[in-house]
């Protein structure tokens, strides 16, 4: 069987947890099955020299950890020139099957697809093909009406997330909309969709998409932590906004700074504009880190956190917190249901009640050792690796 996994990015350029899931998997398949990377060339290398990289011309270079804006991939020129290009390595190659793992080269990969009798499966791990700003989802709608978007996202969006004038970001808002449409009719036309939680399948076959199933990231390795000291750190990875619920944390944090001194929060990512709180002073903020130093945070965690107002779809930090044993506090939005077991490895709480938040903290600090057991043991049963490779390798072998 030969495979072809395509995206706008790949190794060296990681942007997203997309690209590390992506990665994880062609780690994992690469001995079982014949596996081709196909992705722009913005300018460095591959570090994997195991896995063939087709990088094809591209106009535009990149530091690795850089993004472009998606009007680079999200266009009919781009589209038409991928999908010459995968076309051509399906020629070459062989390739029995297309993977996308990137929703702007999708439109190439169906039209490759199609013209060579190529079947397409994409994973999905956002809610791009469904609305460019998700703010319908972060504020509980069942599904995103475009009436909704003009009277309550954009202007939601322009008072949280951004300090340019309105009439300058606003029909870019509405133009992102719109050119949402055609990337959703692409997806109805992959052969399989596969989302990477239950609660984003159902968000999406709510949407009118069919094919649908649900297969977990491929997690990390189980890891080993180091000795902890006598303070508590609680950790929190990812970005830093109104939608992570970034404020809601802080002011938990401003309430344990009183009652537990000896608990410390460290939050490492990039801050957003829609994050206008202070830090209390039990927190240190680290900014947006390479990916290997955030997996040395984990060793010294000893809860993690993530507060989503949005409902995650299957957060990668969470997935690598768990597979350091760490137990987590998360809000009860999307996929965050997957990682928690509910007062075993961990709470689910409310993103809007910082109380909840601290007497979840508390609960865990106080019987941690057997949170840290129960996270561990959530961690090889639900995220099993074999159970998770061998779901994509049956699902590859059913569209052969």
């Amino acid at each position: 069987m030969n495979l072809l996994f395509a995206n706008e990015y790949a190794d060296p350029h990681f942007v997203s947890g997309a690209e590390y899931s992506m990665q994880a998997l062609v780690e994992a398949l690469k001995e079982k099955v014949k596996l081709f990377i196909l992705s722009p060339n913005l300018g460095h290398q591959p570090r994997d020299k195991k896995v063939k990289h087709i990088k094809f011309p591209f106009l535009k270079k990149l530091k690795p950890g850089k993004s472009l804006t998606p009007l680079w991939f999200n266009n009919p020129i781009f589209r038409l020139y991928a999908s010459y290009w995968i076309i051509k390595a399906i020629k070459t190659n062989k390739i029995d099957l297309i993977h996308v793992h990137g929703k702007y080269i999708l439109p190439a990969a169906i039209v490759a697809g199609k013209l060579t009798g190529t079947p397409v499966i994409i994973t999905v791990r956002d809610f791009k093909f469904l609305c460019p700003l998700a703010l319908c989802y972060t504020n509980q709608q069942k599904t995103c009406r475009f009436s909704y978007y003009l009277s309550q996202e954009i202007p939601q969006y322009l008072q949280r997330y951004t300090n340019y004038p309105s009439w300058l970001v606003k029909p870019q808002l509405v133009m992102a909309k719109l050119w949402q449409y055609p990337l959703k009719w692409f997806l109805k036309q992959a052969d399989q969709i596969i989302a990477v939680s239950p609660q984003l399948a159902k968000i999406y076959k709510t949407a009118n998409l069919k094919k649908v199933i649900s297969i977990y990231n491929l997690p990390p390795e189980e890891q080993k932590q180091k000795k902890k000291t006598s303070s508590k750190t609680v950790l929190s990875v990812g970005k830093l906004s109104y939608g992570k619920g970034t404020d809601t944390l802080l002011k938990a944090a401003a309430i344990l700074e009183k009652k537990l001194p000896q608990v410390k929060f460290i939050l490492a990512g990039s801050k957003n504009i829609s994050l206008k709180s202070d830090f209390p002073k039990n927190c240190r903020y680290l900014g947006k880190l390479p990916h290997y130093q955030v997996l040395k945070l984990y060793q010294k965690a000893d809860v993690f956190i993530i507060n989503s107002r949005w409902p995650e779809p299957l957060s990668r930090a969470a997935l690598e917190a768990l597979s350091f044993g760490l137990p987590i506090i998360a809000s009860n939005r999307g996929g965050n249901r997957e990682v928690v077991k509910n007062k075993l490895s961990g709470f689910l709480v409310s993103p809007e009640k910082p109380d909840q938040i601290v007497q979840a903290i508390q609960k865990v600090l106080i019987n941690l050792p057997s949170f840290s057991q129960q996270s561990r043991k959530l961690f090889k049963q639900r995220f099993n690796r074999r159970q998770i490779l061998n779901q994509h390798l049956k699902l590859y072998q059913s569209l052969l």
